[in-house]
């Protein structure tokens, strides 16, 4: 009897730390696939954002492209009225072909307002 008790026992034991390993066993699993899940939500998540800023990069640079073809017949028309127009970075300046005067404008912000009035530059008739 003595014997049936220790192998009981034994047997008991050797249950219980099968169980604790199966447990661990399917508890990282569980944990390896919810990470692979939201791993793989995320990926998708971010390629979609991915391509919806190509788009936009697309987009910007057909607007930029036309805004660029209108600057420059807004420019002509004004050179055929006698008067010179010339962009340097932020700023605008605008010449009387004959020399008679100057305006100069800064452009400000990232949204491109033009801050305050034309400003005269010095010996320079207005227009």
């Amino acid at each position: 009897m003595e014997m049936t008790v220790t192998i009981v026992t034994y047997l008991n034991i050797a249950v219980a730390v099968a169980t604790v390993l199966g447990g661990a066993i399917a508890f990282r699993y569980g944990m390896n696939r919810s990470a692979n899940e939201i791993q793989e939500r995320v990926i998708h998540a971010l390629q979609s954002e991915i391509q919806l800023l190509q788009d936009r990069v697309v987009a910007l640079e057909k607007d930029n492209t036309r805004l660029s073809d209108i600057i420059a017949l807004i420019r002509s028309a004004l050179k055929q009225q006698g008067l010179s127009v010339t962009i340097d970075g932020e700023v605008i300046s605008i010449h009387d072909t004959q020399g008679n005067s100057t305006h100069v404008t800064r452009i400000h912000g990232s949204n491109h307002n033009v801050v305050g009035q034309d400003e005269p530059v010095a010996g320079s008739k207005e227009l």
